[in-house]
């Protein structure tokens, strides 16, 4: 055999990798179009639509993680259950926590009515010596002036000259929390969210950490389940684990748990409601989060808000981020994966379509059920989330693309270069001519 004779073999194969690739750059440039149309996509993207309710973060997370690893009590953060919140009991607790040296106190509860009662008083002089206390207020986006400001906060008389910071959470539907926003633009200053605002007066590097990550939008790493008696149920906390210590602001005021102790010095106190008493399993500021055992079909919310705002302060003090895997990566993914699509629909080409079908769909599934594995041990395992939708739609409709692409495609470009060619002689012939 003659050298480089394989050359000569090689040349009928350009067209071939050519079409190939052809193939994948205009069925992921049709999957990138529609996936951002500003429109109802129900018609044209079912699948996104089926599934925009759930995320792979809620079946890695709740069954794929060990949540008995004994290094997941987090015992710089304390929770206090203010159950209905009784303003004396609330400036007692205060009082006490600022003689203890904490090094931050999260008041995630908005006490926005001034009621001119001597309650009023004791809870605005606990304020006045709680120097690390921070209060949570809420903001609405104006989609009118496109701007973010204010809403719901605690009245001027207790919260003067006292740090706050929003206690939004990134929910789409109101009820399912996955992610938050680190910072926010009101009033051309830029917010710190309630879990920033904390960890940072416990870690002033965290500020650092999350500005050069550059992130609008944060993954909350969820390791640690809602605490409380009453929480040790399906689907909330079924394994009785406990990651946060949880005390009940009754139990303080009548003595039979002590904060004076300097068990929480140098610590994070959260106060807010986790129900009315321990005893009580309220639906009151509860949310759905991917540690809820129960993620398909979900009949109960399993974590209170602040035991929400408890989880991204121990993600922000640990630097445990969920890096996510970008859009350019996630379509070059998507490219090749098409480009092998067309190469084994190529080789089923000759055969009818009872023959071939059959074997591109299980191709198909094949594909499915890996980039599903492969979503999930990332995410479970080295905390990178891969955006699974748009894979999983190019995978659905690669054979049907491919269809398009081979039989179609051409009798369409015929017939727009003709109608091209034509209102281009329209539009050059004279005036005389016509």
């Amino acid at each position: 055999m003659k050298p480089f004779n394989w050359i000569g073999t090689n040349t009928a194969v350009k067209p071939a990798i050519l079409r190939s690739s052809g193939y994948a750059a205009f069925s992921a440039a049709m999957l990138f179009v529609l996936h951002h149309l500003p429109v109802n996509q129900l018609f044209i993207d079912p699948f996104s639509e089926a599934i925009k309710g759930y995320d792979l973060m809620d079946i890695a997370i709740s069954r794929f993680r060990d949540h008995h690893l004994p290094e997941l009590y987090d015992d710089r953060v304390a929770i206090v259950n203010t159950g209905v919140t009784d303003r004396s009991d609330l400036a007692c607790v205060l009082e006490q926590l600022s003689e203890q040296d904490v090094a931050a106190i999260g008041l995630d509860l908005l006490l926005d009515t001034f009621y001119h009662t001597p309650e009023d008083s004791l809870l605005r002089d606990a304020v006045a010596i709680s120097p690390n206390l921070v209060f949570g207020y809420t903001f609405r986006e104006d989609p009118h002036l496109e701007e973010v400001v204010a809403e719901l906060r605690t009245h001027i008389f207790f919260c003067s000259g006292r740090d706050s910071a929003y206690v939004n959470l990134a929910t789409n539907d109101g009820f399912s929390v996955r992610a938050f926003e680190p910072y926010k633009i009101m009033g051309g200053q830029t917010k710190p969210a309630f879990s920033v605002a904390l960890a940072t007066r416990y870690d002033a590097a965290v500020e650092n950490s999350l500005k050069a990550r550059k992130q609008a939008k944060e993954w909350i790493n969820f390791k640690r389940k809602q605490p409380g008696p009453r929480n040790m149920v399906y689907p909330v906390n079924s394994m009785q684990l406990r990651h946060y210590s949880m005390l009940d602001i009754k139990d303080i005021m009548d003595g039979s748990v002590r904060v004076d102790d300097g068990s929480l010095r140098g610590k994070i106190v959260l106060l807010g409601f986790c129900g009315e008493h321990p005893a009580a399993f309220s639906m009151n500021d509860r949310y759905y989060t991917p540690l809820n055992e129960k993620y398909s079909g979900r009949s109960l919310p399993d974590m209170h808000g602040v035991v929400v705002h408890a989880n991204i302060v121990s993600m922000l003090i640990d630097r445990d981020f969920i890096d996510e895997v970008g859009d350019a990566m996630v379509y070059g993914m998507v490219f090749l994966l098409l480009l092998f699509n067309y190469f084994c629909f190529e080789k089923l080409k000759g055969r009818n379509l009872y023959g071939s079908l059959p074997f591109a769909r299980m191709l198909q599934f094949l594909e499915f059920c890996l980039v599903l594995g492969m979503s999930i041990y990332l995410l479970a395992a080295f905390d990178v989330k891969l955006g699974f939708v748009i894979p999983a739609v190019a995978i659905a409709l690669s054979h049907e693309l491919y269809e398009f692409y081979e039989r179609r495609l051409p009798a369409c470009l015929a017939w727009l270069k003709h109608w091209l060619s034509r209102l281009l002689r329209f539009m050059t012939q004279s005036p005389a001519a016509g």
